[in-house]
């Protein structure tokens, strides 16, 4: 074998070995799916918007604070928000839930009367709301607010319109149908 060949060969393990270094720095993206329905504090939410799979990041903090999905519940009051992860495209990027007067498992109209409290909002990258629910469902599965790790657990659908007062962007539909939807996470206190 040639000298420059026997060189040669220790810089190209060398340069193997930075080809996999650079594909931890950039790993692969799994694809979107929705996730499992379950009720043990999994911290997932995700749905079909408009037949699309729509999936929430579910990012942890050094300290252990998850960022998204969020829930809380105080007093009858459950709020629940889910932000898009980064990466996939599309512009709903934010699905928020409001509902007043749970009071455990159960079926929940969204929509409605402004009295009745119970509301579902979709927004766009910029944070506004866009997309108000006219009419959807909300089921709650499991509402576990006195154990060690309290747990909410349930699915939702619902069909949304354009805020009158939204600007309409090119390639925002008019309509919004969310289908699918199931949420398990961890309430916070």
């Amino acid at each position: 074998m040639p000298k420059r060949l026997l060189l040669l060969l220790p810089l190209l393990a060398l340069l193997a070995s930075c080809e996999d270094a650079t594909a931890d720095l950039y790993p692969t993206l799994a694809p979107v799916h929705l996730p499992a329905e379950s009720k043990v504090g999994a911290n997932t939410f995700g749905c079909r918007v408009n037949g699309q799979p729509w999936e929430a990041s579910n990012t942890r903090t050094l300290d252990g604070r998850v960022l998204t999905p969020t829930a809380y519940y105080q007093h009858g009051e459950l709020r629940l928000d889910a932000f898009r992860r980064l990466q996939v495209e599309g512009p709903i990027t934010t699905v928020s839930l409001r509902a007043a007067h749970i009071n455990g498992p159960g079926l929940y109209e969204l929509g409605g009367p402004a009295d009745a409290g119970r509301t579902a909002a979709l927004a766009t990258a910029s944070r506004q709301l866009v997309y108000a629910a006219a009419t959807g469902t909300l089921t709650i599965t499991r509402l576990d607010t006195a154990g060690m790790h309290p747990v909410v657990a349930g699915r939702f659908e619902l069909r949304t319109t354009l805020m009158p007062e939204a600007h309409r962007a090119a390639g925002l539909p008019a309509e919004v149908r969310v289908t699918e939807g199931r949420f398990d996470i961890e309430l916070n206190r």
